[in-house]
């Protein structure tokens, strides 16, 4: 899978939210990815249907996780999936724990608004060994060191207030050395 450079590179996309809160995934993000020659996409949760997942499979091998509105459409995927690329270990997780850590998180949402430092808590203490952490779910898009991990979240595909109704994606490429270089997208 690998191109002629040895760098692996992924689309990252999540909270796509297909049907729940819009009707079809904006057409240019598709067309970004068309364009983009990756190895793989990245779903990091909520993607609500299946329709999403094939739609991205038409451009590029697709891994996908559990959000927490997936479950109400039914959507089976793993909670989260971690895997190796050029000496990194990459864990791709939505974020959310549980529904009962996200009636928590929600909790704290509500009465104390967005921190990132509350989902970096529990992400690096989920996965201890990972080098870089892909997740959805805040709706925020993220690219941050810390402790020597590496954050990355693309933010709602769909548009919503947290994005300002421009759907966002992102970029991961790594190196054969294991430099991780991160792209954050907006459509608009």
């Amino acid at each position: 899978m690998p191109n002629k450079s040895g760098t692996i590179t992924f689309d990252v996309i999540a909270d796509t939210h297909l049907p729940d809160r819009v009707k079809a995934l904006p057409e240019g993000i598709l067309e970004k990815f068309r364009e983009s020659s990756v190895n793989e996409i990245l779903h990091a949760g909520d993607a609500s249907c299946w329709k999403v997942v094939q739609s991205l499979e038409t451009i590029a091998p697709v891994r996908v996780v559990q959000g927490n509105r997936d479950w109400l459409f039914r959507m089976s995927t793993p909670r989260d999936i971690t895997f190796m690329v050029n000496n990194i270990q990459i864990t791709l997780a939505h974020g959310h724990r549980s529904m009962f850590h996200y009636m928590g998180d929600k909790w704290a949402y509500i009465t104390k608004g967005y921190s990132f430092e509350r989902y970096f808590k529990h992400l690096s203490k989920d996965y201890p060994a990972s080098d870089l952490i892909i997740f959805g779910h805040t709706h925020y898009q993220t690219a941050e060191w810390v402790e020597g991990k590496l954050l990355f979240n693309p933010g709602a595909a769909y548009p919503c207030k947290h994005n300002e109704f421009n759907p966002q994606f992102g970029v991961i490429s790594i190196t054969p050395k294991g430099q991780i270089r991160t792209e954050c997208h907006q459509l608009y």
